[in-house]
């Protein structure tokens, strides 16, 4: 029975598509009974996904994420007129809690003004610092120890820690040449205490304590190429420490690792201690200073007999009246600059004695070596 009635369906459904009164789910209801393959489904609307598969789904792979990196700047984004931003220059600055000198605590110990460049006696700073650099680095004195410079003096008072922190920042300043100023004068003002180091190690606890870096206890300044070495506090042992062959050993590193510097030695005066004599065969120079008119000359002769195993010792005047236009540095045109001609008087000191044709009334006759002077007046 019941495949009659179907039969009766199925064509009255016929008659229906036939005459086009079934709508189109109609059509497909009828077709989908009949055993027809319905028709296949419209495509996705753009922009949608299509139906997910059935069965476990495989993780799909994560979309790149978009850099985090902001777009280039281009030229218009720094305004006409304004400068681009630049890396910052290297400064000279340590790291917070290093000890460092100031250029004011150099002035305050005496540092000439290097801004007025033609003055008198910036001129003949100057003089001397070239005949100490020539010595110094010349071929001939390769290996010798030229490089390291002992200032001392016959007595206290004459300009010697003057004339080394000058020399010093002279030779810094020019930047062709790195300077160590060593502090070896055991006195309570001395160069370091002036510079406010009088607490921190230095070279006697090198002496001290054998095997330290010396590299370590150097302090750097505001010249990037000054470094100073300070004596340290244990100066009640200064004495012994200098006579030690440790402090030699120490002085006599300090040139060869520093061979391309120049290393400056201030040391106590001569008839007032036996450092520079101890130090005098190790050293490659030593400039002895000269007051004008004060220092005797049998002071002189006394302090060139400790000193006299140093190769090479200059002299050094200072402290001159100057009583002439035509003294050295005296003239300066309307655009500042000053000339005149200078020199060192190093030369005829045989067997540790000057030559008595340049001394005077027992006094250093500034007449006779009047080129070789510092005229500051100070100490």
């Amino acid at each position: 029975m019941s495949d009659k009635p179907s039969h009766l369906i199925e064509r009255a459904a016929e008659r229906l598509r036939q005459s086009g009164m079934l709508d189109e789910s109609t059509r497909q209801l009828l077709g989908n009974e009949a055993g027809t393959p319905p028709p296949a489904p419209p495509p996705p609307y753009p922009g949608t996904l299509p139906p997910a598969a059935e069965g476990p789904r495989a993780p799909s792979p994560a979309a790149p994420l978009a850099s985090a990196a902001p777009p280039p700047i281009s030229a218009a984004a720094v305004p006409v007129g304004q400068a681009a931003p630049v890396a910052e220059l290297e400064s000279n600055l340590p790291p917070p809690g290093v000890h460092f000198v100031e250029e004011e605590a150099f002035v305050r110990a005496g540092m000439l003004d290097w801004r007025n460049t033609r003055n008198r006696t910036a001129e003949e700073f100057r003089v001397a610092q070239v005949q100490i650099l020539r010595t110094a680095f010349a071929p001939e004195n390769a290996g010798t120890g030229a490089n390291l410079v002992m200032i001392t003096s016959a007595r206290p008072g004459e300009g010697k820690s003057f004339t080394s922190l000058n020399l010093a920042t002279s030779i810094a300043r020019q930047r062709d040449r790195e300077v160590v100023l060593v502090d070896v004068d055991a006195k309570q003002d001395s160069l370091g205490a002036l510079l406010g180091l009088s607490n921190l190690p230095g070279i006697l606890d090198l002496a001290a304590e054998p095997g330290g870096d010396a590299e370590n206890y150097l302090v750097k300044t505001a010249f990037p190429k000054l470094s100073i070495l300070p004596i340290g506090p244990q100066i009640e042992r200064s004495a012994e420490l200098f006579a030690t062959r440790a402090m030699a050993r120490i002085i006599r590193e300090l040139g060869r690792r520093y061979a391309d510097r120049v290393v400056i030695l201030d040391a106590p005066p001569c008839l007032s201690s036996s450092d520079p004599s101890t130090m005098a065969p190790i050293v490659g120079q030593i400039v002895m200073i000269v007051e004008a008119g004060r220092t005797q000359r049998e002071e002189v002769e006394a302090s060139l007999d400790l000193i006299q195993a140093c190769p090479r010792i200059t002299l050094l005047l200072n402290k001159v009246q100057i009583s002439t236009k035509h003294s050295f540095g005296a003239y300066t045109s309307q655009y500042g600059y000053g000339y005149g001609y200078g020199r060192y008087y190093s030369g005829r000191i045989g067997s540790g004695r000057i030559d008595s044709g340049r001394i005077n009334s027992g006094r250093i006759d500034s007449g006779r070596i009047n080129s070789g002077r510092i005229d500051s007046g100070r100490v």
